[in-house]
């Protein structure tokens, strides 16, 4: 499968995103195969990790859940890295014609993938601040 193929030959570059009182290690998805990848294929995400996607503009990005294996949730942020919308428990599409994809409210600039759960066990709230360098 292409998107198998093109997953193997990603290099991510990281960098570190603060979240709530958490801090944690962020793989970055800063390219369009990056970003049409995401988190496909792997079969979690360790412990203190997430993956950060940056868009050069705002717009309703949504996150396919096509060839996941877990489920995550999903923080929507704008140009300020405040949390415009968030989705606890994203789960993985399942079977061929499935093509389960979740949007935000409004149009965003980031969007963190973080382990299923992390939201509620760390009270992640609409509105608040994020931040990491790019």
């Amino acid at each position: 499968m292409l998107l198998q193929f093109l997953y193997r030959r990603q290099k991510y570059s990281k960098t570190r995103v603060t979240i709530g009182k958490r801090t944690l290690n962020a793989l970055l998805a800063d390219t369009f195969v990056k970003k049409m990848i995401g988190l496909m294929f792997r079969d979690g995400l360790p412990s203190g990790t997430c993956m950060l996607f940056a868009f050069d503009y705002r717009s309703r990005q949504g996150i396919w859940m096509r060839n996941m294996r877990f489920a995550i949730d999903i923080v929507w942020l704008d140009e300020r890295k405040r949390i415009t919308g968030m989705k606890s428990a994203a789960k993985p599409a399942y079977g061929f014609f499935d093509f389960t994809t979740y949007y935000p409210e409004s149009p965003s600039k980031y969007i963190l993938e973080l382990p299923s759960g992390f939201l509620s066990r760390n009270r992640i709230a609409k509105n608040s601040k994020v931040s990491f360098k790019i």
